[in-house]
């Protein structure tokens, strides 16, 4: 009996297991070869090693997330702000170019750096990436910013890096961001 059992057993959880993965071909799951980490109503795709740690701030719907790598050291913020859609969102894209204005426009010291499409849980928006100086001075951050929309929620991710990012560091962390999948 055992003879028979033990190989379904098995091929069935290998079977299960190659499942959580995801395919290859699925642009939501891309690279993603260890469990997601979940964050709100949405999840991340975290390096071996690394966490997240979340706070509130702000009103309730306003959160930060702390991605900390293998040594604990924090290599990344992203603020994530969500506000319920009134009216629905025909155009994905003009939703996002919308709010690159919005960045271009009240950002102090805005420097565009570049605006690319990405693919995000599945649907298109652009990731803008842009330097600026959040308190008026000389010294400017970049900022990695994307919305995007999930159950009637517009959703905006803006990412700040911590400094002395090498671009190794940097692609990691912006795999990490684009990787976003809603639950």
């Amino acid at each position: 009996m055992h003879r028979v059992l033990l190989p379904i057993i098995v091929a069935v959880s290998l079977i299960t297991l190659g499942g959580c993965k995801g395919s290859d071909n699925d642009p939501i799951a891309r690279n993603c070869a260890v469990e997601r980490t979940p964050v709100e109503k949405f999840s991340v795709c975290l390096p071996d090693g690394w966490v997240v740690a979340t706070q509130v701030f702000g009103e309730e719907k306003n959160f930060v997330v702390a991605v900390n790598d293998h040594t604990n050291a924090m290599v990344m913020q992203i603020h994530v702000k969500k506000d319920a859609l009134l009216t629905p969102v025909n155009d994905r894209m003009e939703f996002a170019e919308r709010a690159v204005e919005i960045a271009r426009e009240t950002a102090p010291n805005y420097k565009a750096i570049s605006t690319e499409p990405v693919t995000v849980n599945g649907d298109e928006t652009i990731l803008h990436v842009f330097d600026a100086s959040p308190d008026g001075s000389d010294e400017a951050v970049r900022y990695y910013q994307f919305v995007t929309i999930y159950g009637g929620t517009a959703y905006g991710f803006t990412a700040v890096m911590m400094p002395g990012a090498d671009e190794s560091l940097q692609q990691t962390l912006v795999h990490l961001l684009t990787n976003i999948r809603f639950s």
